[in-house]
């Protein structure tokens, strides 16, 4: 949407440019930070320019995060909670990055707790064993044999742990098979 690209021209830099977007204006970013954020978390090069070009036309598609962002602002609390109704407080009202950054990330927490509750006995017919958890990733190992079933069934726990919580939200898993992490 924001590259105004159709879907099917989308590549892996337009998904990492669309990253850099999307969590640093969910979390409050003005259009400098962003350009600086993109490039140190993602390796996107965002011009000033285009960092204000993608926040105007993210903000006028997503007019909810604006409104979510403002009643923030407005409910001047020092606390939040995620989708899920885990908690967080402070001592005092923190700034908005930081109010926006606990629901979302702590959501993602959510899912991904909720995915390995689901995943661990589907991995007992393939032999599988979790053996790594890494932010929003999860790593599993499992007999050559049994990898494309392994990858089949990490999938479908991992999108369905995701639509519990974000029910009209389509939620889509990667998975990628290696013989170890380097080539991920």
């Amino acid at each position: 949407l924001l590259s105004g690209k159709k879907i099917n021209d989308i590549a892996k830099e337009d998904r990492q440019a669309a990253k850099a977007v999307n969590f640093g204006l969910i979390y409050g970013m003005g259009a400098e930070t962003l350009s600086d954020y993109s490039f140190e978390s993602y390796g996107v090069k965002l011009t000033k320019t285009e960092a204000e070009r993608f926040r105007k036309t993210f903000f006028r598609s997503y007019q909810g995060i604006a409104t979510w962002h403002k009643s923030l602002k407005q409910k001047n609390l020092p606390l939040v909670r995620t989708i899920g109704g885990r908690l967080r407080k402070w001592k005092s009202v923190p700034a908005i990055p930081q109010l926006a950054n606990s629901p979302v990330q702590g959501t993602g927490a959510d899912i991904l707790k909720t995915a390995l509750v689901l995943l661990a006995p589907r991995l007992d017919p393939v032999q599988g064993k979790i053996i790594a958890v890494v932010h929003d990733e999860v790593v599993i190992e499992c007999p050559q044999q049994y990898k494309d079933d392994a990858a089949a069934i990490i999938k479908a726990a991992l999108e369905e742990a995701g639509q519990q919580f974000l029910r009209v939200v389509p939620v889509q898993v990667d998975v990628n098979i290696c013989t170890n992490w380097a080539e991920k």
